[in-house]
């Protein structure tokens, strides 16, 4: 018995042809916009391997629309509320910019051929790729088929473009706040060792260093969920032992500590003082209301769309990072 056909994508076609797979598109619908010398080159190629174009694709293509696909990437404890109100704002910015997105969920354990990024030919101009991990199978499959891309955090990859919090000037600037107060002990609850924690780490010592300022610092990482920072709390706060300021590294797992604090007859701000990241939008709602570093969601939601439009266009651009702000509340 002979093994099926192996179907032919636009991909393959702009890989074997050297030319983007807009170009591919393009000239599959009519050649619209493509030079002559071009058009023959990947028609060319179109003839060799006797590709069959997708009726509904190519009438989708015709539209004056661009289709992104934003991949995300399941990890432990997904989804989180900050992401939730990021991927909000990006279909938003789809919206302004006239772009159609479709989601998907990609489960750590699935290949390559479990993503839509692999089937859906010339149907995706661009992807967004959110929770990229070290050699990612996304990634890898993109750049080896030409398909345009950013990444939504500081990619792991060389060369590659991305936007990004400025993790480390976020904190930096927050241990300012904190010198005026007069803080002199501190815990820095993490959760994994990702490199956006290490440069929140980062941006607390460099202000100890740059301003030589006396604080004692205790840093814990592997505090991923809610129950890890109650847990943790419960056994290390006692009566001789309260730090004058906790940070965390995200939100909703302040949950946890100020649970530790109540069965503990711990004062919120009183003895002990909260800041968070993330500005997630309950937050403000927690008792006591809390503080927290505020990622510019809309700025990043755009920076991302338009960015992955320019590299559809063709364009060289430079991966962003965008400044954060202290919300200061109840808690500090």
């Amino acid at each position: 018995m002979s093994k099926e056909k192996k179907r032919i994508t636009i991909y393959d076609i702009a890989r074997l042809s050297g030319f983007s797979p807009k170009t591919v598109s393009r000239v599959i619908n009519g050649g619209e916009r493509v030079k002559p010398k071009t058009y023959q080159a990947i028609q060319k190629v179109i003839e060799e391997l006797s590709y069959i174009p997708n009726v509904y694709a190519q009438n989708l293509t015709r539209k004056e629309t661009t289709n992104i696909l934003i991949s995300v990437k399941k990890m432990d404890s997904f989804p989180l509320i900050w992401f939730q109100t990021l991927l909000d704002n990006v279909l938003q910015s789809c919206k302004k910019f006239g772009v159609n997105a479709i989601v998907e969920y990609f489960g750590e354990d699935n290949s390559i051929n479990e993503s839509i990024i692999s089937s859906a030919g010339s149907l995706v101009d661009g992807v967004i790729i959110f929770y990229e991990e070290k050699n990612d199978i996304r990634i890898q499959y993109l750049k080896k088929n030409n398909i345009p891309f950013i990444v939504f955090g500081e990619s792991k990859t060389p060369g590659v473009t991305y936007v990004s919090n400025d993790n480390f000037h976020a904190t930096y600037n927050m241990m300012r706040e904190i010198s005026e107060k007069g803080c002199r002990n501190m815990w820095l609850l993490m959760g994994g060792h990702s490199q956006v924690n290490k440069d929140r780490e980062e941006g607390v010592c460099r202000y100890i260093e740059d301003h030589q300022y006396n604080m004692d610092i205790e840093v814990v990482y592997g505090l991923k969920t809610i129950e890890s920072v109650y847990t943790y709390a419960i056994k290390k706060l006692t009566r001789e032992n309260i730090p004058d300021i906790i940070f965390i590294s995200g939100d909703e797992k302040v949950q946890g500590l100020i649970r530790a604090c109540y069965e503990k007859e711990i004062s919120i701000p009183g003895e002990l003082s909260i800041i968070g990241f993330d500005n997630i939008p309950i937050s403000k709602y927690y008792t006591p209301a809390l503080s927290t570093i505020s990622p510019n969601y809309m700025n990043l939601a755009q920076e991302m769309i338009k960015g992955l439009l320019a590299i559809i266009r063709g364009e060289n651009i430079n991966s962003v990072v965008v400044s954060t702000e202290l919300v200061r509340r109840q808690s500090f």
